[in-house]
């Protein structure tokens, strides 16, 4: 009888083991990840416990539900303290969060960003170019303002509007008889490297003509060992749940400063090219940034401007071609007409998707045009913000790794 009752139990345990091994050889794909309510996913040991049991979830992107605008839903940032996420706007999707880090949190980060130390922010290598683009849409062979404003902005990264151009073109007697309009042949009466150091100086002695005049320091959290830090990586977490291996890695944001006249002209925090690999996958300069969400956080209140701009928010259609033949992009100029407009306000978050989720594989899908977004110039004081954004790339199984590639 003895007998017969250990060899049951050998059987028993024999086949609890073969239904354990089953499980974790049908759920190991890269498509699976580790869970540790929260924890860190190396933590998970062999036979799933960290503490507590170690679940295996179905890794998928995620969307909050926007539901209307206005609807306010509760959210637990941090344990004991309730949060209110508050549906701005739902084409394109965007949230706010008052309070997301409180004052003293945001001060702490301002003083980390200045410890680091701050740099000015450019988004284009700033040199001579000796083959310029000339954007003559018609092919008259005649330059508008329009047109020789977008060939300018192309090469150069400087942002003018006519009367500006009238400037130019009187320093360098580029309009030899006055009609606006620039020919191919007075075009030739001056060298593309003339041109270009003109512009250079010009721009030079008037920063705010950039698309985007800041300063940036960039924060890691993998090197800081910060308790503010940590916390901030652990609130996004919980906000946006998605798996966890997608805020743990690739976790470095940025904290700008903004100036009087400090601005950043509209764009898309991702890139359409996918041509190109993620920056974050490479380290070759030629690379598209791929970021599927955007968490920004005011670090303090701005005395006037400093709005951030959605200038297409809630049209019928959007056009990228458009858009850069119009003057809306230039939010140093025209942020007034943009469609949307968020007041800064110290603690803040402001969250929107950049990306759609596709249908067929639960991962990164097409860019939401509707996303275009800057800065608006700082009028009176000094405007903060710190950008964390989480990256996603079209490889499911390389996002899903634990360890940053």
């Amino acid at each position: 009888m003895a007998a017969a009752t250990k060899a049951l139990t050998f059987v028993l345990i024999l086949a609890c083991f073969i239904e354990v091994s089953q499980l974790h050889e049908e759920q190991s794909p890269a498509d699976k990840y580790k869970d540790p309510d929260g924890g860190d996913q190396e933590t998970c040991s062999k036979d799933g416990q960290v503490g507590g049991e170690c679940q295996f979830v179905e890794a998928k992107l995620t969307r909050l539900d926007g539901v209307k605008v206005g609807h306010e839903q509760t959210v637990e940032l941090v344990p004991g303290k309730t949060h209110y996420l508050k549906t701005l706007n739902m084409k394109p999707l965007i949230f706010e969060i008052d309070g997301f880090l409180s004052d003293e949190e945001c001060d702490h980060i301002i003083a980390l960003a200045e410890k680091q130390g701050l740099r000015s922010s450019l988004t284009k290598p700033q040199g001579i170019q000796h083959h310029i683009k000339i954007y003559d849409f018609d092919g008259d062979k005649h330059l508008t303002y329009n047109e020789m404003r977008i060939t300018i902005e192309s090469a150069f990264d400087i942002y003018m509007v006519e009367d500006e151009l009238k400037e130019v073109y009187a320093e360098l007697k580029l309009d030899k008889n006055e009609d606006g309009l620039i020919s191919q042949e007075e075009l030739s009466g001056i060298s593309s490297q003339k041109f270009a150091e003109f512009l250079i100086n010009w721009v030079n002695e008037n920063p705010e003509l950039r698309s985007r005049y800041s300063e940036q320091a960039w924060i890691y959290p993998n090197d800081v060992k910060d308790d503010i830090v940590d916390e901030f990586q652990k609130r996004i977490y919980h906000l946006l749940e998605l798996p966890r291996p997608l805020i743990d890695k690739f976790n470095t944001f940025q904290v700008v400063k903004y100036g009087i006249k400090g601005h950043y002209n509209a764009h898309i925090d991702s890139g359409d090219n996918l041509e190109l690999p993620c920056c974050h996958l490479t380290d070759s300069e030629r690379c598209r940034s791929c970021r599927y969400v955007t968490v920004m956080v005011y670090l303090n209140d701005v005395e006037e401007g400093g709005e951030t701009a959605f200038p297409v928010a809630n049209n019928e259609t959007v056009s990228a071609d458009a858009l850069h033949k119009g003057p809306l992009l230039n939010l140093n100029r025209h942020c007034k007409d943009a469609n949307l407009l968020v007041k800064p306000e110290k603690g803040k978050a402001v969250v929107w998707y950049s990306h759609f989720i596709d249908e067929e594989t639960g991962w990164l899908g097409p860019i939401d045009e509707f996303t275009w977004h800057g800065g608006c110039p700082v009028t009176k004081g000094t405007k903060w913000i710190a950008n964390r954004w989480i990256n996603v790339s079209k490889n499911k199984e390389v996002d899903l790794k634990s360890s940053q590639v």
